[in-house]
């Protein structure tokens, strides 16, 4: 794969050159890869060699968020303008900034960065892989299938650099793409932003919680890729032996209603809190006892270094990246399978044995702290940036 940016000799803001970069995002979503956009931006803002802007095509709290860490922003709203419209309006923010870079995030940024590029003269183009293509049916697959091969396609001829959240992802990105310029960089978390200022008993209380009550817990987008409905069934077998217990499912998404119906089948609509989408979400996972991952694909998902810097036991399917941030049975559990009931029967293990949960939530809070801080993705990532220009 492309060469290890953290092989190089670390690097300290205040560098002599002055490299620019824009990065453009939709920004019309506040999930894992928005929140790490976020994230990286403001931590690459403390580089004074770096001239940060960036184009985002929706207002929300992305757009906040740059605007917050003092970089040079362009809101285009694409529930407004076309993708012509989009272009044009970018290319005219792009003149005069003497961009180096442009960094994108999203298929459709990632086709709206190669025509920047070609038609602002920008050298290079990288762009980050936040998670794999998510399976559809009919229509949708269809739709998908084309949008996939024009993203490869653009991948291969008009992108100097992709970076990948995992080990896992860049292999499976090296089957279409030249293994020399995919770099790994690993998600990466504020530690001093993810904090809860409640008591554990205080967040359950504002669910509505009694403190006495266990929790086992879930958040993220509501779509089929993350099989909740799994979450559910591990409810049904776990709901039965453990009265005390309860189930959070925190997040949006297309497949809300059905969820809710399942769980109305599964005899669980006393058990089961469905929270919609959460700005408290730390509050949230301080009301947790377990965080359950289900999913049946990830990139490194943010919910995961979340949990684990706040103290949080996870226990998550072995999917994606997981596996390689969790080492089972000492930071945290994994799960081989996608059946409910071994799902299940960990989460319980992990409610009964207070000295086990003790012991994975202190090393998993170390382990995010040593590999997984956004100052160390930054500086990948910065790392990437300048070998580009090192090159040119």
């Amino acid at each position: 794969m492309g060469e290890n940016p953290a092989a190089s000799k670390p690097c300290a803001p205040g560098s002599a050159a002055s490299i620019g970069v824009c990065h453009i995002v939709s920004g019309d979503l506040w999930a894992g890869a928005e929140v790490q956009v976020a994230t990286l931006l403001r931590h690459l803002a403390g580089y004074s060699e770096l001239r940060l802007s960036a184009i985002v095509l929706n207002s929300g709290r992305l757009s906040q968020a740059a605007q917050d860490a003092g970089i040079e922003l362009a809101v285009i709203r694409e529930d407004q303008n076309s993708f012509p419209a989009i272009f044009w309006k970018a290319l005219h923010f792009l003149n005069g900034r003497n961009v180096h870079v442009l960094h994108s995030h999203r298929y459709k940024e990632n086709l709206l960065a190669a025509f920047l590029a070609w038609r602002a003269r920008v050298p290079f183009v990288v762009r980050t892989q936040h998670g794999l293509p998510e399976p559809h049916r009919g229509y949708r697959s269809l739709k998908q299938g084309l949008i996939q091969g024009i993203d490869r396609a653009v991948a291969r001829k008009a992108t100097d650099a992709v970076i990948s959240v995992s080990t896992e992802m860049t292999r499976t990105l090296a089957q279409h793409l030249d293994p020399l310029k995919i770099f790994t960089v690993p998600n990466g978390i504020d530690p001093q932003g993810i904090l809860s200022r409640l008591s554990i008993q205080e967040a359950k209380s504002r669910l509505g919680i009694p403190s006495h009550c266990k929790v086992v817990g879930t958040a993220g987008r509501l779509e089929s890729i993350k099989r909740l409905d799994i979450f559910l069934l591990t409810a049904s077998r776990i709901a039965p032996q453990r009265p005390e217990v309860r189930f959070v499912i925190a997040g949006k998404g297309r497949e809300g209603t059905n969820l809710q119906a399942l769980a109305k089948s599964l005899n669980l609509e006393d058990r089961v809190l469905f929270l919609g989408h959460r700005d408290d979400i730390y509050d949230v996972l301080r009301a947790f006892d377990v965080l359950a991952i289900t999913s049946d694909h990830e990139g490194l998902p943010m919910i995961l270094l979340e949990a684990m810097t706040m103290g949080v036991p996870v226990v998550s399917r072995a999917v994606g990246g997981i596996p390689e941030v969790i080492e089972d049975g000492t930071n945290g559990v994994l799960v081989w399978s996608a059946d409910p009931s071994d799902v299940a029967r960990e989460c319980s293990r992990v409610l009964t044995d207070e000295e086990f949960r003790r012991r994975i939530s202190a090393d998993a809070s170390r382990v995010v702290l040593e590999k997984y801080t956004a100052r160390i993705a930054a500086d990948r990532v910065l790392r990437i940036y300048r070998s580009l220009l090192e090159v040119k």
